[in-house]
């Protein structure tokens, strides 16, 4: 029988909600997990020794300095071999004893979740044995590690495999590593064979310049998301209280709608400069309405120096945004081959799981409160990332118009197009930035939105030809030129062509420079314009600013932005005012605001030799100020005592806060 036979798309995607309102009706574990652990191994050929140190005494040991909620243990890396004696697939050669047993058994007496880090797509060994399992790419060679989603390894090694854990160990959940990141098109004779029957496009596309290429991805995309829903469905059907998640799933890079029947989000970020990874992630992660966490790496490596553990302190400020902004943190800790767990490090991460438990109560759950949406379309990202889910360049406008506002005292959500469509009415300010590619449905909300009432910040050098009215230009047929913005009485040079406008409604804010002496060297179009729509107001920049900001950040680009959503005058919007490195998250839970105070700053300083964070220093004094339309009862830091003074008069709350170290909540009640 043809693979392509087994995975007629329609009847699994009919399928998929169906299992998704199952999975979600079964008690999830997940939900109040808060702080965890991943220790994996990626057991390989050339093991000899996986467990010969792994014992009861020791890991309870060990687990018992750090206590943490949940527990995630090593079963299958990319490599593709097993580390415990799997009668499925392939067992390393190297296994002395059952560390995952010993696992479970710990685990089980200590009454903690474990779950198993299994790498899906990924699988060197599976090809090795089975060739026809590979992807086949645009070259007609075989992939030596991605194996193909019409291939039988998923119904013959996969699925088997994952039901024999549960069997065997009655483990909790699953973590399947090496997902959609590992994923891309297959020119497998089936993939075209069912590409076709799917889609009635003959001529196949083998790169971005042939034509049908975006529905050649997108066809893929659908066969990863089937991947996904068979193997958690047929879990679900042996444990549905086992809790499983794909990788990076629905996170910033596959920002469509939710529809595979995962129990939760989940992602690991980058070893070195992780922070910086997951600001953008977790307030993406944590518009999605489903219980999340994200994994720091305990250590890194410099130039293939080796790798090293990080720092209490480094960990500490890397997993503070995940906190500020309501999600469970766990960390990635590798034991030594023989499976013993390095002592020294579980103290270190007992410091960092002490640092998380004193802030859980005003962390963890907590719910938006609606400040700047900037909006990841989703439709733009696919037309630009590489292909299937990952980044390219296509992230870097949505993350540079993040770390903007942020630097300029916002508190800033993430969210999808769908989502926007939901709760834009919620928000004071919206941000569309650089995407090219927006529906048509989104794009008259916002006019909607901004004649309502609403802020909208624009950028981009299509602006005026797709937003003109609502901008108040029109297009010059002129082509884009670039240069300089002048800031105060300087200038800050600019990567990118700026699209010259003819104003209608609207106004200059700025004009473009072709040299850097803001009064000699004006060009005669402007660089950002505002204008008044109904009842509400338009910035637009029309180049590409946030891209620029991403790759560059010039503290007079900063000002630059800043000066231009101050042009909006938004109503009702928290601000900090103060150093620039201050990351402000504006939350609530049970009645009480919560703005979340995080320092990003360092002492010495960082650089391509120097990634490990030795010390955070405190912030000195700042102010954060909070629209709220009565006198609070109470204001005060958790859980860290700096000072703080704090007035409200004409509805508007000002706190002078006494100084920051890493983390801290100032709790309005």
């Amino acid at each position: 029988m043809s693979q392509h036979m087994l995975y007629a798309g329609g009847l699994v995607l009919v399928a998929m909600l169906s299992i998704g309102s199952m999975a979600r009706a079964v008690e999830n574990w997940h939900e109040d997990a808060f702080f965890g652990l991943h220790y994996d191994l990626h057991p390989n050929a050339t093991d000899t020794n996986l467990g010969e140190e792994t014992t009861y005494e020791h890991i309870r040991e060990m687990l018992e300095k750090v206590q943490p909620d949940f527990v995630q243990y090593d079963c299958k890396g990319h490599p593709g071999y097993t580390g415990y004696p799997t009668e499925v697939g392939s067992p390393s050669p190297g296994i002395v004893n059952d560390a995952l047993k010993i696992w479970r058994e710990v685990t089980r007496d200590m009454g903690i979740p474990l779950s198993i880090h299994y790498s899906g797509v990924w699988d060197t060994r599976a090809i090795e044995l089975n060739p026809e399992w590979a992807r086949i790419g645009s070259d007609g060679q075989p992939d030596p590690n991605y194996t193909s989603r019409l291939s039988a390894y998923a119904e013959e090694l996969m699925i088997p495999q994952l039901l024999e854990v549960v069997r065997e160990y009655d483990i909790d959940g699953m973590w399947i590593d090496g997902e959609n990141w590992a994923s891309k098109p297959d020119w497998s004779e089936d993939a075209q064979a069912l590409f076709t029957e799917r889609t009635g496009i003959e001529d196949i596309p083998r790169n971005a310049n042939d034509p049908h290429w975006h529905e050649w991805l997108a066809f893929h995309r659908d066969l990863f998301i089937e991947h996904v829903t068979r193997y958690t469905e047929a879990v679900h059907a042996l444990k549905p209280e086992c809790m499983v998640t794909s990788n990076w799933m629905y996170s910033v890079r596959q920002p469509e709608e939710p529809v595979a029947p995962i129990n939760y989000l989940s992602g690991d970020f980058d070893p070195s400069f992780g922070a910086e990874r997951a600001m953008a992630e977790a307030r993406f992660i944590s518009s999605r309405g489903m219980p999340w966490d994200l994994m720091a790496w305990s250590f890194l490596q410099t130039h293939g120096n080796g790798w090293m553990l990080k720092t209490a302190t480094h960990l500490c400020q890397e997993v503070s945004t995940v906190l500020a902004q309501g999600g469970a943190v766990f960390i990635y800790n590798q034991p030594q081959r023989s499976g013993r767990i390095t002592e020294w490090h579980q103290d270190i991460l007992a410091e960092v799981a002490q640092f998380c438990r004193a802030r859980q109560h005003y962390s963890h759950k907590t719910n938006t409160m609606p400040q700047v949406a900037v909006l990841h379309s989703e439709t733009s990202y696919y037309k630009h990332n590489d292909p299937l889910y990952n980044f390219a360049t296509a992230n870097q406008p949505m993350e540079g118009a993040m770390f903007a506002l942020l630097e300029n005292g916002y508190s800033v959500d993430i969210m999808n197009e769908a989502t926007l469509l939901r709760v834009m009415d919620d928000y004071p300010m919206v941000v569309i930035p650089e995407a090219a590619h927006v529906p048509d449905t989104v794009k008259q909300a916002l006019v909607e939105y901004v004649r309502r009432g609403g802020r909208a910040l624009i950028t981009g050098a299509f602006v005026a030809e797709q937003y003109g009215e609502l901008a108040g230009v029109a297009k010059d047929e002129r082509d884009p030129q670039g240069g300089w913005l002048p800031v105060g009485n300087g200038a800050v040079t600019v990567y990118g062509a700026y699209q010259p406008t003819t104003l209608e409604t609207a106004q200059m804010l700025a004009p473009v420079l072709y040299q850097q002496e803001p009064g000699l060297n004006q060009r005669d179009f402007a660089a950002a314009t505002v204008n008044t729509y109904g009842e509400g107001k338009v910035v637009a920049i029309h180049g590409p600013i946030f891209r620029n900001y991403y790759g560059a950040r010039y503290p007079l680009m900063r000002r630059f932005i800043g000066d231009m959503a101050a042009a909006l005058d938004t109503p009702g919007l928290v601000r900090v005012h103060g150093p620039w490195h201050i990351e402000m998250a504006a939350r609530e839970k049970e009645g009480r605001i919560l703005i979340h105070l995080i320092n990003r700053g360092v002492s010495g300083y960082l650089s391509p030799h120097r990634h490990i964070v030795e010390n955070v220093p405190d912030t000195g004094s700042f102010t954060v100020t909070i629209p709220i339309a009565e006198r609070p009862t109470r204001c005060y830091l958790t859980p860290d005592k700096f000072g703080l003074e704090w007035t409200w008069k004409d509805g508007l709350l000002t706190a002078t806060v006494g100084g920051l170290h890493i983390h801290n909540v100032l709790v309005v009640e």
